[in-house]
């Protein structure tokens, strides 16, 4: 272990992660922070001297945590954790139940879709999701746990429903654009066959009946 990690390992308590029921997850090293942010940029020509802003946008930022913890890190030893051994206190393996407990953080945070408030060696993020968590063991990571986090920040937008006041004063065909209202209760009344083409036929009906009567 280099110098740098061992700085960050002892000394870096500023990144972590916050999800919005309190839970907290804090690094015992940070290993590589990867920050992306673009432009989402139309593939269609755009006219001379058009607006640029009504052609390309702002994606919501991207980034991946590579973050450690150890079983014989300052935070394992002074945590509440089973399995201590004194075999284990003098070979600096303090059993698994600490870096069971921050994963099972870290996948309560992703299951439940919470939007967890990140901090991170460069800027601070808000609204994000834990996209995916990937993470693996062997022999020689037993009593630590090495993670790769791919996280998304959310843009989240308000709205509101308000009516817009129209009445048949303030319009000049209130027949036709009105609002639906509400007019009582109606009661059905059957049909009259009092068309201008019945009245017709039975014109036409009488005539024939007196001219061959």
């Amino acid at each position: 272990m280099v110098v740098s990690d061992i700085a960050s390992l002892l000394f870096d308590s500023n990144r972590k992660i916050t999800g919005q029921d309190g839970t907290t997850v804090i690094p015992d090293l940070a290993i590589r922070e990867r920050h992306i942010d673009r432009l989402g940029i139309t593939s269609m020509p755009v006219q001379t001297g058009a607006a640029i802003t009504d052609h390309a946008f702002y994606m919501q930022p991207e980034f991946t945590l590579e973050f450690g913890w150890s079983n014989a890190s300052l935070a394992a030893t002074l945590s509440n954790f089973s399995g201590t051994t004194l075999s284990g206190l003098v070979s600096g393996d303090f059993g698994e139940q600490y870096i069971k407990t921050v994963y099972a953080k870290i996948l309560k945070l992703q299951k439940s879709r919470q939007l967890c408030t990140v901090v991170t060696g460069k800027r601070t993020y808000k609204n994000v999701l834990i996209e995916s968590v990937e993470t693996n063991s062997s022999s020689e990571t037993a009593y630590s746990m090495f993670a790769v986090m791919n996280c998304r920040s959310l843009n989240l937008a308000h709205s509101a429903v308000t009516q817009a006041g129209i009445t048949a004063i303030n319009q000049k065909m209130p027949a036709s654009t009105s609002p639906e209202a509400s007019n009582g209760t109606k009661q059905l009344q059957p049909a009259s066959n009092s068309s201008g083409l019945a009245s017709m036929w039975s014109g036409v009906k009488s005539a024939f009946s007196s001219a061959f009567s």
